[in-house]
């Protein structure tokens, strides 16, 4: 049967429905093939115009069902589109429909339509999406369904996509009113031709232009991926000025005097060393990048060296003075400082070390190079002598700042939990407004089991920083430990403010005010979520058991309603609706609750029963004499 296995037919067929016998006359064939597509003509328009006719019968017949594809040309190039695909165009691709493939032989009645509106109809019939929508700019893809229908019955679409070009963003780009309108536009050239150097250089002298040096910087970093360029060079040299990127600076000059072997390049990148860096990172800067240097310029190169050299002193050179000059006698301590400087700078952090702590012996008051001492000591590993030293400092001047944070950080590697903890008590002293402080010494109080002092160094982060909720959910649990509903409540309503959200504190909040018989602030808070969360079933349930519980019937009324809408096959809202409305005197309101009840479980016998009860009840309120009622107890 046609229902059971269903073919593709196109336009043209060639096959009848029934194989002859024999062969007949050409006449006799001829008459069969009017009979039967008339045949069928008249049953498919019998079909669309009796409503009661159903699909069943439909499957039986070789009319469409499906779109199988569309075969369309695209700018004179012909495709075939599987129904449901979707095809990328520009706005001025010219679409014309070849051909309509479906699983039915029956060609007329289809019709074809771009979104709403009809397809033109004929052989030679074409369309651009830019003439659908002439007032489309498509600066964003749109996207159009081609769709299919036999009749009122959809088949099936395809859906064309229309997207700008490369060379249509530059235009626009190029007309654009506005620097960041232009910015805009260049950035779709680029997203559509990532390959396209034009857009990238246009784009990139924009950003500078604009003050967006970071992507002006790489996108001229990937112009010069593609090839070395004086111009664009020259272009990044004046965008890491404006960066303050020194080193990029001299590196590029660098690569721009490889390039051009320029001097007068040379002359800039000297120029630029001596103003932005100082002696000995220029020193550094001249030995490192000493044979990226071309050969012609090495000899001036080398005479920058030892005029920097000269005045400043090598390090080597500057060690081994500061040593001769002790082994010579003299006493001066500032020699054994810039011994350790020295061999800091080196690497030789010990040496550096031991001289810092005799220039210390000579000047035990001088409380910034104590301070590099027990640095000196915390990059050697020494943590139990910086410890100390830090630990001086601070007897000495309690105010030190410096000298508790890194005595913290100490203390904390060393899992030395209590002297952590006073050393954040004096750092929060000095430091009243800093939250991060409090917050953790709260949480050493917190590990340590100090609750009075971790709730008051919470409360105080929370108020701090209100918009934190870290410091609430701790409080909540110190609460929550010492069983303090009022707190609990307090602090969850924050986090409630904090974190709508989060259904879980609901929850919580919830049972807080149920064990306090609190049903004013249950109505209160919940109806208040339930307006922020009108899906959220259990805000309404909420409400729901709150206003049963203040005896407040059309509130409750008002929760049921919406609760069975929101649950429509629970009827038990539905049923707690009607006899609330039954016990208010309220029957015809009680009986279009239970028949809605029906309507969603027909078979519900508890439902039939109440309404043949508000039936009579209806009859008996109307008339005057028997009447019959049954009482129903109310279910919170």
């Amino acid at each position: 049967m046609w229902g059971r296995r269903r073919r593709r037919y196109v336009k043209d067929y060639e096959t009848s429905l029934f194989r002859p016998r024999r062969r007949e006359s050409r006449a006799k064939t001829f008459f069969k093939w009017v009979l039967l597509v008339g045949l069928v003509a008249a049953g498919v328009f019998w079909f669309q115009e009796t409503p009661q006719l159903t699909d069943r019968v439909l499957q039986h017949l070789p009319v469409p069902h499906t779109l199988v594809s569309l075969q369309v040309e695209i700018n004179g190039k012909r495709e075939r589109l599987p129904a449901g695909a979707e095809r990328t165009v520009h706005p001025q691709d010219r679409l014309k429909v070849v051909r309509v493939e479906t699983d039915g032989w029956i060609r007329w009645g289809l019709k074809l339509a771009a979104g709403e509106q009809p397809w033109p109809e004929g052989p030679d019939a074409s369309l651009t999406l830019k003439e659908l929508l002439p007032a489309e700019e498509f600066e964003s893809p749109v996207t159009v369904p081609l769709r299919v229908r036999w009749f009122d019955r959809e088949l099936g679409s395809v859906c064309f996509t229309a997207k700008l070009g490369a060379k249509d963003w530059l235009q626009k780009a190029a007309s654009a009113g506005s620097p960041d309108e232009k910015a805009r536009y260049l950035e779709q050239a680029l997203a559509e031709d990532p390959g396209n150097a034009l857009a990238r250089t246009q784009l990139a002298s924009l950003y500078a232009e604009q003050g967006r040096l970071a992507e002006a910087e790489k996108l001229y970093g990937e112009i010069l991926q593609m090839g070395r360029s004086r111009p664009v060079l020259e272009r990044l040299v004046d965008v890491y000025k404006k960066q303050k990127k020194h080193d990029a600076v001299l590196k590029t000059y660098l690569e721009l005097l490889r390039l051009t072997d320029d001097p007068a390049v040379f002359e800039s990148l000297l120029t630029y060393l001596n103003k932005n860096l100082s002696p000995k990172n220029a020193l550094v800067f001249l030995e490192k990048n000493l044979q990226e240097v071309p050969a012609r310029y090495r000899g001036p190169w080398h005479l920058v060296r030892a005029e920097l050299a000269s005045r400043q002193k090598r390090w080597g050179e500057a060690a081994s003075a500061y040593e001769s000059a002790l082994k010579a006698g003299v006493q001066d301590p500032n020699i054994h400082y810039n011994l350790s400087v020295v061999k800091a700078k080196t690497g030789d952090l010990r040496s550096a070390a031991a001289d810092l702590e005799k220039y210390l012996q000579a000047n035990p008051t001088d409380e910034a190079n104590r301070m590099k001492l027990a640095a000196l000591y915390e990059r050697l590993g020494e943590r139990d002598k910086a410890r100390t030293i830090y630990q001086q400092v601070i007897e000495k001047n309690p105010k030190q700042k410096t000298a508790l944070v890194r005595l913290v950080a100490l203390l904390d590697k060393a899992g030395d939990r209590k002297e952590q903890l006073k050393a954040y008590e004096m750092l929060s002293a000095l430091e009243p407004g800093n939250a991060v402080v409090h917050f953790n010494r709260a949480l050493l109080s917190y590990e340590l089991e100090q609750w009075e002092k971790a709730e008051e160094a919470f409360e105080k982060a929370a108020k701090l920083e209100p918009a934190n909720p870290e410091p609430l959910r701790y409080l909540l649990a110190l609460y929550q430990k010492r069983k303090d509903a009022e707190g609990q409540v307090r602090i969850l309503r924050r986090l409630i403010e904090l974190d709508k959200d989060n259904l879980s504190l609901y929850d919580t909040l919830f049972v807080l005010y149920d064990q306090a018989k609190n049903y004013d602030a249950i109505v209160e808070i919940f109806e208040k979520a339930a307006q922020q969360h009108p899906q959220v079933a259990a805000f309404h349930q909420y409400v729901l058991y709150g206003a049963l519980k203040k005896g407040d019937q059309k509130k409750a009324l008002r929760s049921l309603e919406k609760l069975s809408r929101l649950l429509p096959k629970e009827v038990k809202y539905l049923r707690q609706a009607a006899r609330i409305h039954e016990s208010l005197g309220q029957y015809e309101e009680a009986l279009e609750k239970t028949k809605r009840i029906l309507d969603v479980s027909p078979g519900d016998e508890e439902a039939k029963q109440d309404y043949l009860r508000l039936k009579l009840l209806l009859l008996g309120s109307k008339k005057t004499g028997f009447f019959y009622c049954n009482e129903r107890s109310l279910v919170v």
